[in-house]
């Protein structure tokens, strides 16, 4: 079994600042990504689990194309987009 080193950048309480690398983390504020605390929690979900725009009830394609990755989103969009790529939002509901 492979064990992950707890660092503050796989941590649930911290999320990347994207200018210079660092994790702002909700507890302790910013710190450098390989800093761990006593509080760290392995963030699996996020990392795992992360449901496409394809997958929702919400995302529509074109009848005539079922296997097409292109369409748009029922709640939010008026332009057609790749739904294989983009991540989905907060209103994902899967599709049955």
């Amino acid at each position: 079994m492979i064990e992950i080193e707890k660092s503050c950048s796989n941590c649930r309480y911290g999320l990347l600042v994207s200018v210079n690398g660092d994790i702002l983390c909700r507890i302790n504020g910013v710190v450098s990504p390989n800093y761990c605390c006593s509080k760290h929690k392995f963030d699996y979900q996020v990392k795992l689990l992360r449901p496409k725009c394809i997958g929702c009830k919400n995302f529509i394609t074109p009848d005539e194309a079922k296997e097409c990755s292109m369409g748009l989103c029922r709640l939010f969009s008026a332009r057609q987009y790749n739904g294989k790529l983009k991540n989905a939002c907060s209103k994902f509901i899967a599709k049955s």
